[in-house]
């Protein structure tokens, strides 16, 4: 019994058709055709659907009957498969399989879930940053100086005062002056001296005085005088034993 591929190519030989010309005519590749008039469609085509479809369209081109060429095709599971594109225009595409649709599917939704959690992360980032206080600026806090001492030529003139005997101080307001007096840390004055006023007092250990004016005022300490002690403000005069 001929066979298929005799069959369709004693056909399309007695009409005087080339390969090439039945390939422009049907769309379909050369190899395909020459293979099913090989019968060894198989080797080049995967699976049994897509060799009847091409049988029946090439022999039906040729002028015998497609259907019945195609449904007698009984071949084996080829054991060479070949991708092939359908070059037909009637030819439906093939399904797209079930799970590649659902694992593109799935990976474009991990992806839009990644830009909007880079998104939110970023924008909460730039929000905290907004939201910190500023750097509190630090302030450098100078320590008081210490207290002045007689010093100069008024410190030559300061009595050496026995021990245990008091120290006595005693000013005199050649103006009126601000003055504040502390005895032995102690405040004992703090108020406008009046010129001509004089006041006077007593101490353990030391006295200290602040005032607006230093040369407005005459100071005797146990009865001798200190002296010119300079001009304008003075603070913390310290006048110890």
């Amino acid at each position: 019994m001929e066979s298929i591929g005799s069959r369709i190519k004693s056909a399309r030989e007695a009409k005087g058709i080339s390969i090439e010309q039945a390939q422009k005519d049907t769309r379909i590749s050369s190899r395909i055709l020459s293979a099913i008039e090989a019968d060894r469609a198989q080797e080049v085509i995967s699976g049994p659907v897509y060799i009847k479809s091409f049988i029946k369209k090439y022999a039906n081109y040729i002028g015998l009957d497609g259907g019945s060429l195609a449904e007698s095709f009984t071949g084996s599971k080829p054991g060479f498969k070949e991708q092939i594109s359908v070059l037909s225009k009637d030819e439906k595409p093939g399904r797209v399989p079930l799970k590649k649709i659902i694992y593109v599917a799935v990976a474009i939704v991990i992806i839009f879930l990644g830009i909007k959690l880079i998104v939110f992360a970023g924008s909460k980032t730039i929000a905290f940053l907004k939201s910190r206080p500023k750097a509190e600026k630090i302030v450098t806090v100078k320590p008081k100086p210490a207290l002045k001492q007689v010093v100069g030529p008024a410190a030559a003139s300061v009595p050496q005062i026995p021990k245990g005997e008091d120290l006595t101080l005693s000013l005199k307001a050649r103006a009126d002056v601000y003055l504040k007096v502390r005895s032995d840390g102690n405040v004992i004055y703090d108020g406008i001296l009046k010129k001509g006023s004089s006041e006077k007092w007593k101490a353990k250990e030391y006295f200290e005085i602040s005032t607006s004016r230093v040369e407005a005022l005459a100071i005797d300490l146990n009865g001798t005088s200190l002296g010119s002690l300079g001009k304008g403000v003075v603070k913390g005069l310290r006048l110890p034993k």
